[in-house]
């Protein structure tokens, strides 16, 4: 993976879809949150309440950006 390939993304809206082997009953298929932080082995998310969780990317089957509001949006305030 480029070292730099998320660092565009930093303080962005993602979903992190978890490979079918990392996936247990009863548990979710995917994570959302702000993309906080990121290394060569892993990546860090920032709920809405705050709180952190590590994902490594062994366990990463794909990752959704959000796009940034466009000017449209911003100037309305819709999403």
């Amino acid at each position: 993976m480029d070292d730099d390939m998320l660092e565009a993304y930093l303080d962005r809206s993602v979903r992190v879809h978890f490979a079918p082997g990392m996936i247990g009953p009863g548990l979710s298929s995917f994570e959302e949150g702000k993309l906080h932080d990121y290394s060569a082995a892993g990546m860090l998310l920032e709920a809405a309440d705050g709180s952190l969780a590590y994902i490594p990317f062994t366990s990463v089957r794909m990752v959704q950006i959000k796009p940034r509001p466009g000017f449209w949006e911003r100037l309305t305030g819709t999403s």
